[in-house]
């Protein structure tokens, strides 16, 4: 399940609640539609960047304590409420335990498999001891060293709504950018963690940013349809006209477009390549993700054959 859908609905599940936007350190927060709680113990300050102290409670993994942006916890007290007397005599109210086992930040416990980041990337490791929000762990590589969450650990598999609150992501995440004052959406291409940069594709191109400019999708996702069904009246398929390996007529790097058919293969600096599916809207190529009914990319066929795109002109350099 993407992270837009969950937050989407959770939204409609807290619906009926009244909705809290004043942060009070110390309170504890109840959110019911993912069986949780939240306090927030103290934040550096009223900036959206500014880094929080904060503890979640969830139904069978016990306290976790971490950092998190102020704009990441507000975006979360939106969808929780202040905790009533009834609530808080009743600790099992909406799932979420009173005791359970003893964790580390993130959720982490004595024994669980994880991945820790190394020189050489993530590798997994196992847990051999616990302490806050620190991690003794035995890497795959034999070694035995401390890591700590949330900037050095992460979960095998899915991420979590903590993991997100925390600052981590997972590549094709669908997240809102902050760009030149506006939120937009956009698809997680490419981090890097340790230099705190984030490639964000938007309509028209990606976005370099920041972790502190990142919050998960709150947009519903287009509804599925199938590969073969247009994205709208009026597409066309591509054919192999424009087959080939297109590149910036400037020479300018980081940028390609490899068009085999119904599909193009984009790149964008350092992201990954990102398959998409290509249709005809007149003169006019379009680009979307398979399966979506909004484009990701619209390309304009200039007089001499190159193509232009909201970045750059592109020019046939290979078959």
């Amino acid at each position: 399940m993407r992270v837009s859908m969950v937050l989407s609905s959770l939204i409609l599940a807290t619906a009926g609640w009244a909705q809290t936007s004043t942060l009070q350190y110390g309170v504890v927060y109840e959110c019911p539609a993912v069986q949780a709680r939240m306090k927030v113990f103290s934040c550096a300050g009223p900036n959206a960047g500014d880094w929080c102290d904060v503890e979640t409670t969830s139904a069978g993994r016990g306290a976790m304590r971490g950092k998190s942006t102020r704009q990441q916890v507000m975006a979360l007290l939106g969808l929780c409420h202040a905790q009533t007397d009834t609530e808080s005599k009743n600790p099992a109210r909406g799932g979420v335990p009173s005791g359970g086992a003893q964790t580390g930040a993130g959720g982490f416990k004595v024994g669980d498999e994880l991945q820790i980041l190394t020189a050489g990337g993530w590798m997994n490791a196992k847990v051999l001891q616990v302490r806050g929000g620190s991690y003794f762990v035995h890497a795959s590589n034999g070694g035995d060293v401390w890591k700590s969450y949330p900037g050095e650990v992460r979960r095998l598999g899915k991420l979590t709504m903590e993991d997100h609150l925390a600052g981590q992501y997972d590549i094709h995440d669908r997240v809102q950018v902050l760009y030149q004052g506006k939120w937009l959406e956009g698809e997680l291409t490419m981090y890097n963690y340790g230099a705190n940069q984030f490639d964000v594709h938007v309509q028209g191109g990606t976005v370099t940013t920041t972790l502190q400019n990142i919050r998960p999708s709150t947009t519903p996702p287009p509804a599925p349809r199938a590969a073969t069904q247009a994205p709208k009246a009026g597409l066309t398929p591509c054919t192999g006209k424009y087959d080939g390996r297109w590149e910036p007529s400037n020479g300018m790097g980081g940028m390609r477009i490899v068009f085999r058919g119904r599909k193009a293969m984009v790149t964008e600096g350092l992201s990954a390549e990102m398959e998409r599916e290509c249709w005809m809207d007149g003169p006019r190529i379009v680009l979307y993700e398979g399966g979506a009914t909004t484009p990701s990319d619209k390309i304009e066929v200039n007089l001499d054959g190159t193509l232009q795109t909201e970045l750059a002109e592109l020019k046939k350099k290979g078959n």
